[in-house]
């Protein structure tokens, strides 16, 4: 092992405060309040369960920088690429991302975790271990191939914005329809007492229809 990049103790911290603290207090006021459906403080219980599983996932990430091959660690499991699969490593095209990204030989693109970015020195030096490993065999990948993989990325990513922002909406409309019509917590429609589902049933659904749309894309592509 050459070397691991994790995220500074202070920004662990500060992610485990600002969205680990809000959540205790809640779950103290929801699950024992009789007056509440079930199906809402369940489904706000999968909710918070999904903020603690992501603050696990902060504090599991990093990047492993190793001879023959470089690991991306995240919640449950490490992702082990060699030199030789790796296809290209860089800055993330939108200028207002630090992320350094790498491309592997099976298409898929994905960020490497740790603060990586954040210190072009370090990036560097990763790329310079890849060139180094990565072996004479290795070959640029063609256009459409870097095309097909940014489209599956961005997919990922449009999925992951849908699913945080459909929960504030829907429970913005909740309390304004909730306001107009006088709703008591027996009489609150299904759909809002499902509310803490709805973000994994969003992220599903669009991201497969994503997958989808992308898959013929490609499949229309090809020659």
């Amino acid at each position: 092992m050459i070397r691991t990049h994790r995220l500074p103790l202070a920004q662990l911290m500060f992610v485990t405060l600002v969205l680990g603290l809000p959540g205790l207090p809640l779950a103290g006021t929801i699950v024992p309040e009789d007056d509440l459906p079930v199906t809402f403080r369940a489904g706000m219980l999968v909710l918070m369960g999904w903020v603690y599983l992501g603050i696990v996932r902060f504090w599991r990430a990093a990047t492993i920088v190793h001879e023959d091959h470089i690991a991306v660690r995240r919640l449950f499991r490490t992702r082990r690429t060699a030199w030789s699969d790796v296809l290209g490593i860089g800055v993330e095209d939108d200028p207002s991302s630090s992320r350094t990204m790498l491309l592997d030989r099976e298409g898929r693109l994905f960020a490497l975790p740790g603060g990586v970015g954040a210190q072009p020195a370090e990036v560097r030096a990763i790329k310079d271990v890849w060139v180094r490993s990565r072996g004479e065999g290795w070959t640029a990948p063609a256009e459409g191939f870097v095309s097909a993989a940014r489209r599956r990325a961005s997919a990922m990513v449009s999925a992951v914005f849908l699913t945080v922002g459909s929960f504030p909406v829907l429970l913005l409309v909740g309390f304004v329809l909730g306001d107009v019509w006088d709703w008591d917590g027996k009489g609150v429609p299904v759909l809002f007492q499902g509310i803490g589902f709805v973000p994994v049933v969003v992220f599903t659904v669009v991201y497969q229809v994503a997958v989808r749309r992308i898959g013929r894309r490609d499949t229309a592509d090809m020659p």
